[in-house]
């Protein structure tokens, strides 16, 4: 149903929304280790790993660099 819904695979839905609560947490200055932790992360690590590969940089240099604009 989610893939006629939205044109994505489940695991593909819930990486974006994942991405959405985490840049939502990012932007209320919650650290990535908490990040990382609510979103069931085994470490902050392999969250900022999978945040780099979607947004090409690191959660705090991508939000430092939102935030100048």
């Amino acid at each position: 149903m989610i893939l006629a819904d939205t044109g994505l695979t489940f695991a593909q839905w819930r990486q974006q929304a994942r991405l959405t609560h985490a840049l939502e947490m990012l932007a209320q200055g919650d650290s990535v280790g908490m990040i990382a932790d609510a979103l069931g992360y085994a470490s902050p690590s392999n969250f900022i790993a999978m945040f780099r590969r979607a947004f090409g940089d690191s959660p705090a240099h991508y939000l430092a660099t939102r935030q100048e604009k």
